[in-house]
């Protein structure tokens, strides 16, 4: 038998040292020291300080526990963005921030201390939650470095800051001079369990199971519709509430029916007729007469557990939707029956205590937690034959977000901000910021456009102090002299200040020994982090700020504090463009939580996969809605950036000899560039439009192409031609510049493993780092080539489903062995090397297309099968690779 020859040292074969294994864990730790080391941050800002500035203000997260996966989501997005505008050539500062007041800094507090707040006087609780809450700053920021975020987090801001306190008292003065700031009795969302009034923001709905009552009120003055003796039926979730009864509120143009049932009549709503009578469970009953509502207003019941009589009045939120078409009126307990209660002048009665027992004011039932007076009110209603129905019902109740446990709305006295006066400066800031999507807008604007005011006064002590001071009456001294000296105070000494001292040592000289008293109330958290645009300059950068980026609940949170405080301040919004973020789910796109056992920790994700995977994830998120999060989905994120790094290995290898020069590829490579640069053009549109998702699609969609065919038809020119061989030039020409718009696009993304490439890509006069590159140009999109290209990838489909069947049926091995007839009367198809990009053995034109057999002799050298025109026998190869040697 003939001695087969070896060539294999004829070969230009793939080389370079960069390796398969990502080992991203590690390297990451590596990278993350030498970006310190050469102060990368720093360099791309003194590089770009004279250039026009791109600044996302940082919304503060909550100095609190370990960071979620929800923070790792925001974080990584900003950071994405941050990275893209720096390489674009903005000056980009970003400085991170830590919401550090409120009571769940001082509730882990004392929780870690195993002491109460009564065990500290206040301003030794105050030092205490400072000193918590700053170790919860480092503790993040520890946990945020292993991100690979783009700052040395030399600068960062922490609400508690006496700067940041002054800035925001200057703002709460400037509103208190322009008549936004008024104190009132107002129902707001109040929490037993906390003690103190909430935002909105602090609310949370979760399903509650309340008591649902059919109450029968007695009238005691009654007229010729409604007489003395008959019973106004209301309905009620809150029996508790009806200790503070003091009116009935009807519709005055819906009609109303008196319904006779066992010698009782009853007056409902006509059209709830049917459906009280079935909760009722009345087998029997006669509609005696009907009227309008106005026909009874003004007439008097008597309460049915209190002595208190009450009128029956209109009430503009009655509706036939549910319950009876009559409401009972808890004037202190409701925002409708606060405005109906002043209105009609009824009685205000508060029987709650702060801490959600039952005062005086609830007589026999004093004392008594309010949720569990309802049961006993119950009974004391049935026994008295006043309670016509009642069941359990499940529904969405409001729920303290730090407690969990359910609130109530409560009238106590408060400080508000009044939004009306700003309201239309408030809206037209906002119609000018921009968003990349309608309802991000609208979701903002209905929020604003329905707030009349917001409470900022919390009955806390850990918190910016509301700087006002109260005559011996008990009334507000609102004083610019008083604000500017105590803000002075605080700029110099911190808030403390405010507890440290008396309030004759706080006061300017003139006012004291007047009996004034410091107000104890603190302001809401959100007024805090809503000042941030006043007190933050990121590199010395004033707002309004180019972008705010959050969860979506911020629309109720930090970007409607934000633009209501901005407004007050500046008259203009305090971000020139806003994207939000959903919530992050389990990979079944349930809710995590810790009893569900389905929680994802981020740092775990990164000790398993490395940050970068974790950033390939949030990248590759359709982050507008709420995304998944899973092994499984993170195995799919893996198996993306596999693809890609093992395309750079190959395309790094194949450039190992490049010299870089400028080239004019042609045919299949000029093709190439083409789609390269139409890859490029939108990969810049989608990173502007903050759609990552989409540049994680397109590069993945354009590697795959790549891998699938350009590189396969590559491999033989790479190795088989001679080194300087003009196409084998043309190849490694695209190959670099594919690799320099990878290294570009995906920078931002995946700042470990693109630092990591740069550092085997041998270009002259490489920079320090990958992230000291320029982002990707502007580029006009160009489908000149792929519409010419058009026909010939239809043929090759064609082709190649034909050579599958031949290979199935056995009649070939390989496609190499193929001999193809194509049918085209292209002047171009014909004009292509068709054998070379097809990887067949033979390509002829005719009537039809088909793939024949063809006897051939196999190259030794490059694999392919030949005819004996283009084969040696002796050399066992190919006249091209026998050129290629004689050549050497």
């Amino acid at each position: 038998m003939e001695e087969k020859k070896d060539y294999k040292d004829t070969l230009l074969m793939p080389n370079t040292d960069f390796p398969m294994k990502a080992n991203l864990v590690e390297k990451e730790l590596e990278y993350q020291k030498q970006w310190l080391d050469i102060k990368l941050y720093q360099t791309i800002l003194n590089r770009n300080k004279n250039s026009q500035s791109f600044v996302l203000h940082d919304g503060p997260p909550y100095a609190n526990g370990n960071i979620h996966v929800g923070h790792a989501l925001n974080k990584i997005l900003k950071d994405i963005i941050v990275r893209f505008r720096s390489m674009q050539g903005y000056y980009s500062p970003y400085v991170p921030g830590w919401d550090t007041h409120g009571l769940p800094i001082e509730h882990k507090m004392l929780l870690e201390a195993k002491k109460n707040a009564k065990d500290f006087s206040v301003i030794e609780l105050r030092k205490k939650a400072a000193e918590y809450a700053l170790s919860q700053v480092e503790h993040q920021k520890a946990q945020f470095k292993k991100l690979s975020l783009l700052t040395d987090f030399s600068e960062i801001y922490v609400t508690l800051d006496k700067n940041l306190e002054f800035k925001q008292l200057e703002l709460f003065a400037k509103m208190v001079k322009e008549g936004l700031i008024y104190r009132d009795l107002k129902p707001v969302y109040w929490s037993p369990s906390s003690q103190s009034a909430l935002a909105e923001a602090e609310v949370e709905y979760a399903d509650h199971i309340s008591p649902s009552l059919y109450v029968a009120f007695k009238v005691i003055e009654g007229n010729k519709y409604v007489e003395n003796g008959d019973y106004l039926i209301i309905w009620t979730t809150t029996p508790w509430t009806l200790l503070a009864n003091s009116g009935v509120a009807i519709n005055d143009q819906f009609e109303y029916a008196k319904v006779l049932v066992n010698d009782n009549k009853y007056i409902i709503a006509k059209d709830l007729v049917e459906s009280v009578a079935a909760v009722a469970k009345w087998e029997e009953y006669q509609v005696l007469s009907t009227f309008k509502g106005k026909e009874f207003l003004g007439i008097k019941y008597k309460n049915p557990i209190t002595p208190l009589v009450g009128p029956v009045v209109f009430g503009h939120h009655v509706s036939l939707d549910t319950g009876t078409g009559l409401v009972h009126i808890a004037p202190l307990f409701g925002e409708d029956d606060f405005i109906i209660g002043k209105k009609e002048n009824l009685e205000m009665i508060m029987h709650i205590n702060d801490d959600g027992t039952i005062n005086d004011k609830g007589f026999e039932y004093s004392g008594v937690f309010y949720d569990d007076a309802n049961p006993l009110i119950g009974k004391f209603l049935a026994e008295n034959n006043q309670l016509i129905a009642f069941k359990k019902i499940k529904h969405s109740y409001p729920h303290d977000w730090r407690t969990h446990l359910p609130i109530m709305y409560r009238a106590t006295p408060q400080w508000f901000v009044s939004l009306k006066p700003i309201k239309q400066q408030i809206i037209k800031a906002l119609s000018e910021v921009k968003t990349f999507n309608e309802w991000s807008k609208k979701r903002l604007s209905l929020m604003l456009e329905n707030r009349e005011s917001w409470c900022i006064s919390r009955q806390r002590s850990w918190g910016v102090p509301i700087i006002i001071f109260y005559d011996k009456n008990k009334n507000p001294v609102l004083d610019d002299e008083i604000f500017e000296h105590v803000i002075n105070l605080v700029k110099e000494h911190g808030s403390d200040v405010w507890y440290e001292w008396t309030a004759d040592e706080l006061l300017p000289e003139k006012f004291r020994n007047l009996g004034l008293k410091k107000e104890t109330d603190i302001m809401d958290v959100w007024f805090d982090s809503g000042s941030t645009s006043i007190s933050v300059e990121p590199g010395g950068i004033k707002a309004p700020f180019d972008l705010y980026l959050e969860g979506s609940d911020q629309y109720r949170g930090w970007f409607n504090s934000s633009l209501i405080n901005s407004v007050a301040w500046r008259n203009t919004s305090p971000f020139k463009a806003l994207v939000s973020h959903g919530f992050v789910l389990d990979g079944k796109g349930q809710k995590m939580s810790k009893s569900k056992g389905n929680v994802v920790d981020p740092l775990a994700v990164i000790d398993k996969y490395g940050a970068d995977i974790l950033r390939l994830w949030a990248a590759n998120s359709e982050y507008t809605a709420d995304v998944t999060i899973d092994d499984k989905i993170l195995n799919q994120n893996t198996e993306i950036y596999r693809k890609v790094r093992n395309t750079i290995k190959f395309m790094l290898g194949g450039i190992s000899d490049f010299d870089f020069k400028e080239i004019t590829p042609t045919s299949i490579h000029a093709l190439m560039l083409e789609k390269l640069h139409n890859l490029e053009a939108n990969i810049l549109l989608n990173y502007e439009q903050y759609r990552f998702v989409n540049v994680i699609k397109d590069i993945n969609n354009f590697v795959i192409d790549l891998s699938s065919y350009y590189i396969s038809i590559t491999k033989d020119i790479l190795y088989l031609e001679k080194q300087d061989d003009p196409e084998r030039r043309m190849v490694q020409y695209v190959f670099s510049n594919i690799i320099e718009v990878l290294l570009k696009a995906l920078a931002p993304i995946l700042p470990t493993t693109t630092e990591e490439i740069y550092k085997y890509y041998n270009k002259p006069n490489k920079l320090p780092s990958v992230h000291l590159l320029p982002f990707l140009e502007r580029k006009d999109f160009d489908f000149k080539l792929q519409d010419q290209w058009k026909e010939f990838f239809e043929i090759k489909d064609e082709v190649y489903k034909l050579i599958e069947e031949k290979i199935k049926s056995q009649a070939i091995k390989r496609p190499n062995e193929a001999w193809v007839v194509i049918k085209s009367d292209s002047d171009f198809i014909k004009s292509l090397p068709l054998n070379r990009l097809l990887m067949v053995a033979k390509v002829t034109f005719g009537n039809t297309i088909e793939v024949r057999e063809l006897e051939t002799k196999k190259c030794l050298r490059c694999w392919n099968h030949f005819e004996d025109s283009d084969y040696d026998d002796e050399l066992q190869i190919c006249l091209r690779c026998k050129d290629v040697i004689d050549a050497k």
